[in-house]
């Protein structure tokens, strides 16, 4: 995931709100648009992190297709934050186009004047901006709800079926109210939205590193019970090799006819196939260092090991 430092946050309501106290326009406009622009990269950051964790659940088997469908969580949520960026932009511009129509055209100072002539003074393309601000805004209040459920309800709802998978907390543990959210988002002029965000990027920060211990924990478990299970795997060739040097040293001391020892080297040969090369080397060792094979035993068995 990508982390969005606290300073971030700062930075971008500073610039956003500060701007109003600026009498220069330059510095006022400069200010405003660089907070727009944070506030957007924290929204785009925040969906890309909610949609990877999303794929990486799914993934790793902890969220399954049809659990997606039940809770509807969408896949991809990044598309509906561009779509909210281009209508956000878009309601700031042409509200930014009104006000500087009414700034240039419009003496304060005049008698008021009827909506006939307003339009008359201030043209077409003050109507026009005035319609565009209207259905933008009423769309960036809905794509603003949109991004509300997709970002940090659904983030509870990943977390939830998580947690029902692998022993991890869920952070979430109430979805927002988008009529809420967006009423104290209008009434505090945007400030909640930081706050909700500033919120939810914390929650997907803490999340993340609380499942990377737990990745490290199943990690280094698994590693335990792959070494576990391989001493198991060797332990009974250990047996079979114990098993055969206590046997062979016991047949070959008390064996000193021909016939009898040439059935006995047989046998050995044949029960060293049960054994890994390196183990059977070290047994015929064993056999040659107690005096139990002469050399000549030894070499020739050794050479039908190769």
């Amino acid at each position: 995931m990508i982390r969005l430092s606290p300073y971030i946050f700062f930075v971008g309501g500073f610039l956003t709100y500060a701007s109003i106290f600026f009498s220069s326009a330059t510095v006022s406009m400069t200010m405003s648009v660089i907070g727009m622009t944070i506030s957007l990269y924290i929204w785009y950051i925040l969906a890309w992190n909610r949609d990877r964790h999303l794929a990486t659940m799914k993934k790793k088997g902890y969220v399954k297709p049809q659990n997606c469908a039940e809770q509807k969580i969408a896949g991809n949520s990044r598309i509906w934050v561009i779509l909210y960026s281009a209508s956000y932009l878009t309601m700031n511009f042409a509200g930014l186009y009104i006000i500087r129509a009414i700034i240039e055209n419009i003496d304060m100072s005049l008698d008021t004047m009827s909506m006939e002539e307003l339009i008359t003074l201030l043209g077409s393309g003050y109507v026009l901006s005035s319609w565009l601000f209207f259905i933008t805004g009423i769309a960036s209040i809905f794509l603003y709800g949109k991004l509300i459920t997709m970002l940090y309800n659904d983030e509870m709802k990943i977390q939830s079926l998580e947690s029902k998978q692998r022993n991890i907390p869920v952070l979430i543990l109430k979805p927002l109210s988008v009529v809420i959210m967006v009423i104290f988002t209008l009434i505090t002029y945007g400030l909640f939205s930081w706050f909700m965000r500033y919120r939810l990027a914390a929650i997907q920060r803490f999340h993340n590193q609380i499942e990377k211990k737990l990745d490290e924990l199943e990690e280094s478990f698994k590693d335990k019970a792959k070494n576990i299970k391989k001493e198991k795997e060797e332990q009974p060739s250990k047996s079979i090799s114990e098993e055969i040097l206590e046997k062979y040293s016991r047949s070959l001391a008390s064996s000193e006819e021909s016939d009898d020892r040439k059935l006995i080297i047989a046998s050995l040969f044949k029960d060293l196939g049960n054994l890994k090369s390196d183990q059977a080397r070290s047994l015929l060792n064993d056999l040659l260092s107690k005096q139990l094979l002469t050399e000549n035993e030894f070499n020739r068995l050794t050479r039908l090991l190769v």
